[in-house]
């Protein structure tokens, strides 16, 4: 007997919900803000052509036995949308770039007398995003395959005590005042694909150390003072790309969407008492908080004179969650609603008071300020 599998776009009809509309009615796409008509899926290229290229689900108008209806783009306002992404910055490209290596294509067939096989794209990778509310846990095995820890080599060790993230084959992003230790100097080593950082344990993780070529500093970067707080280390060889280790996008808009939480990584301290670090990646879920909203909480000292526009604020108030001394450089990060395999890296870890404790969130880098500078670093000339 002919077994046929139940679409993965039937699933999708579920998560979007199905709004019980009829053929030619007005509707609105709030995936992609659009007003459109219901249509016959057959009859709108443009819904299947930005779910296999963007991986944009299709909001669907009616989805029965007897035909599948989805809201589709007036031709006027579909031309927009080709213009608007042809304007398209060029980190925003290299995201879409970035989702299709992890997006696969599967035949479907439609449960239907006469059914047609439909090609549609899926999400492909071993560990699917979703936000989190923790206190600060392990993470998973190729959770965060952008993951990256700094590295000084010295005595014939290496000292990982800064994070960052990999955002493109030759290029890891991290925090302004790792780019040097005192009495150590400059940074020498990039780790990628790592899981816990002692060597005695086996845990499957097969982390790739890259040499760091060259460290671009953010011009406007004059430590102490704890402004532009933003590098980006240049490896000396391109990473080639698998399940634990693959760029992170950009989070191109001055503020978080609809995001409220955001997710913070790294390898420092968990506890502020001891000082003790971890080994194992570690991560917490924290609130994203406005600028406004933490000036009272957070005072200003000789090296900061309080929030300017590049600056972002994140933690809990009632305490126990943050980042903490050797989370510097990781990267404070929301999943793509359009693709789960992929983050969006928000925020740079820069520094904070004392770690969770209760009123005292932490200050990052917010990404957006520096799409320019760090787009004519790593794709120049693109």
């Amino acid at each position: 007997m002919l077994i046929q599998v139940l679409p993965t776009i039937f699933l999708m009809c579920i998560i979007n919900g199905v709004t019980s509309l009829r053929e030619g009615d007005s509707c609105y796409d709030d995936n992609s803000n659009f007003w459109g008509r219901c249509k016959h899926s057959y009859d709108c290229p443009s819904a299947d052509s930005n779910f296999a290229n963007k991986g944009v689900r299709p909001v669907f108008c009616e989805y029965s036995v007897r035909r599948v209806l989805v809201c589709c783009a007036e031709e006027k306002q579909q031309s927009s949308v080709i213009l608007t992404s042809g304007r398209k910055r060029i980190s925003e490209k290299k995201c879409d770039e970035y989702s299709e290596e992890v997006t696969q294509k599967v035949e479907v067939i439609f449960l239907l007398p006469e059914p047609e096989t439909m090609s549609i794209s899926d999400v492909n990778c071993n560990y699917t995003g979703v936000e989190l509310i923790v206190g600060g846990e392990n993470t998973l095995q190729g959770e965060f395959p952008h993951m990256a820890a700094v590295g000084w080599e010295f005595g014939g060790s290496t000292s990982f005590s800064c994070g960052g993230s990999l955002i493109s084959r030759k290029f890891v992003m991290t925090a302004g005042h790792c780019i040097k230790r005192p009495r150590f100097g400059e940074p020498t080593i990039v780790r990628l694909g790592e899981q816990n950082l002692d060597p005695k344990v086996k845990d499957g993780a097969n982390p790739v150390d890259v040499r760091i070529k060259q460290i671009h500093k953010h011009p406007d970067y004059k430590p102490p003072q704890r402004y532009n707080d933003i590098a980006l280390l240049e490896l000396e060889e391109a990473v080639k790309f698998n399940n634990n280790v693959r760029p992170a996008c950009l989070w191109p808009k001055p503020d978080f969407g609809s995001y409220q939480k955001g997710i913070a990584t790294g390898w420092g301290v968990i506890d502020p008492d001891t000082q003790q670090t971890s080994n194992e990646l570690q991560k917490v879920s924290l609130s994203l908080l406005t600028n406004r909203y933490c000036k009272p909480l957070l005072k200003p000292n000789r090296y900061w004179d309080g929030f300017v526009d590049s600056q972002m604020c994140a933690g809990e108030l009632r305490g126990g969650k943050d980042t903490c001394q050797g989370d510097s450089g990781s990267p404070l990060q929301v999943v793509s609603s359009d693709n789960q395999c992929i983050y969006y890296v928000v925020g740079v870890t820069s520094f904070g008071g004392k770690c969770a404790k209760s009123g005292q969130p932490a200050v990052y880098t917010r990404v957006s300020s520096y799409l320019d500078w760090i787009e004519s670093i790593v794709w120049p000339g693109e």
